[in-house]
């Protein structure tokens, strides 16, 4: 869900209701912390005479269970890609001084490393650059 307005209404001591509302120009999203508290809001406030279908709870435990395991499985790709780029950039460095060839048949000793938008290119003494990827031999 994505929400751009967000609004409280406080109660004085008076009895009076003060309320502010904050518009921002970036867009927030609802976390799981959050889905919990709307959650334990709806149960808390239900009528006690028509209370929640219980097909209804249990898809919106459902749905939350979802987004937790989303939540994680997001988390831990996040690592993997950085421990991935940590990788190829050892890799990479390893390289300098050797001599590589491609597929193409591109040829020649690395000079140094670059890396862009998460793709890690070697710069050779033949004023090629050659992906990482496209290495087929290193000698």
């Amino acid at each position: 869900m994505i929400m751009n307005t967000i609004g409280t209404n406080q109660t004085t001591g008076t009895g009076q209701t003060s309320g502010t509302s904050q518009t921002s120009g970036i867009s927030q999203t609802l976390g799981k912390e959050d889905f919990l508290k709307l959650f334990t809001e709806q149960l808390k406030y239900q009528d006690p005479l028509n209370p929640l279908d219980s097909t209804q709870f249990t898809a919106q435990l459902a749905q939350f269970s979802s987004l937790e395991q989303l939540v994680n499985v997001n988390t831990g790709l996040q690592q993997m890609t950085q421990a991935q780029n940590t990788m190829n950039g050892a890799v990479s460095a390893a390289l300098i001084g050797r001599h590589v060839k491609t597929a193409a048949g591109d040829a020649g000793a690395v000079t140094g490393v670059t890396f862009s938008n998460g793709v890690t290119y070697l710069a050779t003494d033949t004023a090629a650059t050659v992906s990482l990827a496209d290495v087929t031999e290193i000698y």
